[in-house]
């Protein structure tokens, strides 16, 4: 009703412009408002209503609805940033711990040759100690063996002596006279066989 009003208002006030348009006021109302205006203002509040209705009905859940799937999809981004993190984190810490394995490894491997190094070496100075010890107690024992053949040679020879003496004097020398000359036959001959040597 209202915009009834302003079109006649409108068209009262500008009759020139009524006048010289090619149809009248009566025809342009027509023309734009062919069932009436009337009408017109009863589909203009239907369509308004429509609008509200379908803007509470749909468009507010609607909206809702796609903003919680925004949420969602954001969610899911920042969970698999995160876990891409994560994963990005234990794969480093992964190569820290393969990276200290080897070295650890490699330092026990070191450790173990310079073990093995120290303990064939250790072999290697007792077989020398004790190979120099036989041979020590060897060249003791050859040396007692000698002292001791060189001690019943002198014995041989000096009963050797003590019975040719008898014989070619015919009678017992004593024994101080015949140790001191067996003595004196021993040391001769001991410092004749240092000669020869």
């Amino acid at each position: 009703m209202l915009v009834e009003a302003m079109l006649l208002n409108i068209a009262a006030t500008s009759e020139e412009s009524v006048l010289t348009s090619p149809f009248s006021a009566e025809e342009f109302q027509n023309k734009i408002f062919p069932n009436g205006i009337y009408d017109f203002v009863i589909q203009l509040i239907a369509f308004i209503l429509l609008l509200l209705i379908v803007f509470f009905l749909a468009y507010k859940p609607v909206k809702k609805l796609l903003k919680e799937r925004g949420d969602y999809v954001e969610r899911q981004i920042q969970e698999a940033n995160a876990k891409r993190a994560t994963a990005e984190e234990a794969a480093a810490k992964k190569d820290e711990i393969v990276d200290s394995g080897k070295a650890t490894a490699d330092k026990i491997i070191a450790d173990a040759r310079a073990q093995a190094q120290l303990e064939a070496d250790k072999i290697i100075a007792d077989a020398r100690l004790e190979a120099e010890a036989k041979k020590r107690q060897a060249d003791a024992d050859i040396e007692l063996a000698k002292e001791k053949s060189k001690q019943e040679i002198r014995d041989e020879i000096v009963n050797v002596a003590m019975l040719a003496s008898s014989q070619l004097l015919g009678r017992e020398v004593e024994k101080e006279d015949n140790r001191r000359m067996v003595g004196e036959f021993v040391d001769s001959l001991s410092e004749s066989e240092k000669k020869g040597l």
